[in-house]
């Protein structure tokens, strides 16, 4: 999270580190990032600890297996035949 410039303390002892490593294992760290950016964008005062984080980091969905492939836009389907001007086609 330093990398992402979301500078806090982690103020966890011994038990306490329990819930956050099941939540790195559940939802990985990018997406604990990416909430922590958002949640500190939109906070008007500066976060100080990453307990802030908490509630919302436990509500971050499941990241998807290994090996799930990632999915792609389908590409826009364009018109198939004949192109007809607008003239043609009585618009004008």
């Amino acid at each position: 999270m330093t990398a992402s410039g979301v500078n806090v303390r982690w103020p966890w002892e011994g038990n306490g580190w329990f819930p956050i490593i099941a939540i790195i294992h559940r939802c990985g760290v990018d997406a604990m990032v990416d909430y922590a950016l958002r949640a500190s964008g939109n906070s008007q005062r500066p976060i100080a600890s990453a307990k802030y984080f908490l509630p919302g980091w436990k509500e971050l969905p499941p990241k998807p297996p290994e090996g799930t492939a990632a999915r792609k836009p389908a590409p826009h389907l364009r018109a198939v035949g004949a192109y007809q001007s607008p003239e043609e086609r009585g618009i004008f």
